[in-house]
């Protein structure tokens, strides 16, 4: 089976709702992070935003077989969240740990 980086882009107050769905669906280790999003994308933004012209966002990561994307996604639409939530999977190629 295929591993997936699946990563989802959330707006910052929506971080520990989305991280708490997905708590509840898998035990991958997630990472959080948070971003300053630039770009002239904005449909996610709100007012502040748009006259800013930059996005605060969170970003959370984790490793998951690539069955359970669906499952994960779905558990993140049915999440109590304000805001749109955007996301993409790439394939693991290689991953290890170091100790």
């Amino acid at each position: 089976m295929t591993d997936m980086l699946l990563t989802f882009y959330c707006a910052a107050i929506d971080r520990d709702g989305v991280a708490d769905a997905l708590r509840g669906r898998t035990p991958a280790p997630l990472h959080l992070r948070d971003e300053q999003v630039l770009g002239r994308d904005f449909g996610d933004a709100g007012a502040g935003e748009q006259v800013r012209g930059t996005l605060r966002r969170a970003a959370i990561d984790l490793i998951v077989p690539a069955d359970d994307i669906d499952a994960l996604v779905a558990a993140v639409t049915d999440a109590r969240r304000g805001h749109p939530v955007r996301w993409h999977a790439c394939p693991v190629a290689a991953r290890g740990r170091i100790a």
